[in-house]
């Protein structure tokens, strides 16, 4: 049932080559939000053995542990076996599950429709948060990193991925080091037994991803699937992140806030997470120090001036940089359409601008829109 991000990309990249590309400057979607959004849980999956799905019918997310040693070593529990170049650059959990949680929300064992069903229709963009971390981060990405993103519009509502494709090779260093995240969650979490009980027979641990909903400006109402870190006693959520031991030297401190903290305080706004718990590391992978940072509503802690663009940059300008990006989307994609949205920045190629470029077509599978046209032909009767 699964398809992978770089099936999509092959298969739909095609469709682009003729396309008219639009090329708008960044700055004119750089406009501020007045609040930050409220995040409302709606639902829950979670994958176990990397591939086995399991709806979950009451939240699970793992605990922080009372009790995390210092210093702490990640690299030690490095595996090489675990790095799969293909997919590094992309969520290795496929865009299909996203459609099976909303197939299955909506359907009983015996596959009749409920009657309190999901409509994909209640919302304007069903994304996974990893494509709107993307689009947010390109203002405060000191690196410029492309990526690519591409939404399509069936049945009224529009679905949105990312297709990071960039071909890159691990080795020494950066190989160990892109491990060290997940091994620090694993590491300073764990699950209950009434939380194993939910998963399948067997299951000792999973990933666990949760959808959520929110309103950007008045009108403007998102859905977004994204992986759950951890919590703690009060049930309040966290994202859990690593650093590098900040340098304190202005660059050192620009690289931090634009760096790190930045697109930890987007990902933990998009959940609804309270709090980002940073592990600082040195060279070796080893943590010497924990820290708890309270995620505030509009990111003043990391906030800069941009003189080059010439903009004040905040979580709420970033907020309002998705809302805008996303309602242009919203205002032009018909219902058949596809639409391909490609940052180019890294390799200097084309910092300031966006391209949009649309297509006919979709990217859902044919057993989704099946399901689709099933929950609406249900509803008009």
């Amino acid at each position: 049932m699964e398809s992978d991000i770089g099936r999509i990309h092959l298969k739909y990249s095609g469709c682009f080559q003729d396309a008219h590309d639009e090329s708008l400057p960044l700055v004119m979607f750089a406009n501020g939000i007045k609040y930050t959004p409220t995040v409302k849980h709606i639902g829950q999956y979670a994958i176990c053995n990397d591939k086995d799905f399991v709806m979950l019918r009451h939240r699970v997310c793992p605990r922080i542990k009372d009790d995390i040693p210092l210093p702490l070593d990640l690299d030690q529990d490095f595996d090489e076996s675990r790095y799969n170049p293909r997919i590094r650059k992309h969520d290795t959990i496929y865009f299909d599950f996203i459609l099976q949680w909303i197939k299955e929300y909506n359907t009983k064992p015996d596959g009749i429709i409920i009657d309190n069903k999901f409509d994909p229709q209640d919302f304007h963009i069903i994304a996974k948060k990893g494509a709107l971390k993307s689009l947010g981060n390109t203002l405060t990405d000191l690196y410029c990193n492309d990526w690519v993103l591409l939404a399509c519009k069936y049945e009224g509502a529009i679905y949105l991925t990312d297709l990071k494709m960039e071909d890159e090779s691990y080795e020494g260093f950066h190989l160990r080091a892109s491990q060290w995240g997940s091994i620090f969650e694993k590491k300073t979490t764990e699950l209950s037994e009434s939380d194993l009980e939910q998963l399948v027979e067997g299951a000792t641990d999973g990933s666990f991803y949760d959808f959520s909903s929110f309103a950007l400006g008045n009108d403007f109402k998102v859905l977004v699937r994204g992986e759950l870190d951890a919590k703690n006693d009060d049930g309040e959520l966290y994202e859990l992140k690593t650093s590098a031991i900040p340098r304190s030297d202005p660059v050192g401190v620009s690289k931090y806030k634009r760096g790190k903290l930045a697109p930890a305080w987007l990902q933990a706004t998009l959940s609804g997470c309270k709090w980002l718990k940073f592990g600082y590391r040195d060279g070796n992978g080893v943590i010497h120090d924990i820290k708890d940072l309270k995620v505030s509503q509009d990111g003043q802690e990391w906030a800069f001036y941009d003189d080059k663009r010439g903009i004040t940059c905040n979580g709420k300008v970033v907020l309002g940089f998705i809302q805008n990006v996303l309602q242009k989307i919203r205002d032009e994609l018909q219902d058949g359409e596809m639409y391909r949205i490609v940052y180019k920045g890294k390799k200097g190629y084309d910092k300031e601008n966006l391209h949009f470029s649309k297509a006919p077509g979709d990217f859902l599978p044919d057993w989704y829109k099946a399901h689709i046209r099933e929950l609406y032909r249900s509803t008009s009767q």
